[in-house]
């Protein structure tokens, strides 16, 4: 059950999103696109799958279970047809969507040069990541990382850290958030040097917690953006409700 404290505060000058299990709930979806991957392929084990290989691409995952699969063209087809064939099973995190909007409202209207300063960094493929979003009413970023755009998959850092320079954020003074909900992906923010929010919609606060999330949560549906400074250019972004949060979030 979510502990309520006094609240948890965070200064940040950007965020990043990840996707699946982080703005949409698509574990379902993705389980039964293995379980029928699976079907006509004795070789793989789709439970051990799901299982193990959450918030890494699927990609990497088929080059390992089944490298004769391993067709990049071929792959992103499959993806890109999960959520029209599966799409059924997934639903949006609780206050993400509202949470996406409202980093893009206060990037638009209350920066100084109108940019966003938000991204979303995903193992997913553009055209699966496109519909997710289509589902969810949140309008594709202007930095929008997939994994046609990395030669190296979470847990490592390069689709994090492409993310920051490319919102202008690669300096080290400069204060960003993840949000995941995988120990991979949590990994690779932490190796971009960002705070992370580990979200529990895949596993258990524990393990989200051990695997270096600085605030653990349910959802996010207790986040808002408390106010922007235009002179430091930072979001103070407020959290009710969570299970974990380290200390220097406790004390502002």
């Amino acid at each position: 059950m979510t502990i309520q404290k006094q609240p948890a505060v965070f200064y940040v000058h950007g965020a990043l999103f990840d996707c699946d299990g982080t703005l949409v709930n698509s574990t379902g979806a993705i389980s039964e696109f293995w379980r029928d991957f699976g079907k006509t392929r004795p070789h793989v084990n789709p439970d051990e799958i799901i299982k193990t290989s959450h918030g890494c691409r699927t990609f990497d995952v088929i080059a390992k279970w089944s490298p004769e699969d391993a067709i990049e063209e071929q792959v992103t087809e499959w993806e890109g047809n999960i959520p029209d064939s599966f799409g059924q099973f997934a639903k949006p995190i609780p206050g993400a969507v509202e949470l996406v909007k409202s980093f893009d409202k206060f990037s638009k209207s209350e920066t100084a040069d109108g940019k966003q300063r938000w991204a979303i960094v995903t193992s997913g493929t553009l055209p699966l990541a496109s519909k997710w979003l289509k589902l969810l009413t949140i309008e594709k970023p202007d930095c929008f990382i997939t994994a046609e755009d990395v030669t190296k998959g979470k847990p490592n850092p390069q689709g994090y850290q492409t993310a920051r320079n490319t919102l202008g954020l690669g300096a080290n003074h400069k204060k960003v958030v993840v949000f995941e909900d995988a120990p991979a992906g949590i990994t690779a923010g932490k190796g971009a040097g960002a705070m992370i929010v580990g979200i529990c919609s895949t596993y258990d606060p524990e393990k989200v917690r051990d695997a270096g999330a600085d605030i653990v949560v349910d959802d996010l549906s207790s986040f808002r953006i408390e106010s922007y400074n235009k002179e430091t250019d930072e979001f103070k972004v407020v959290v009710d409700n969570y299970h974990y949060a380290s200390e220097e979030f406790l004390s502002a």
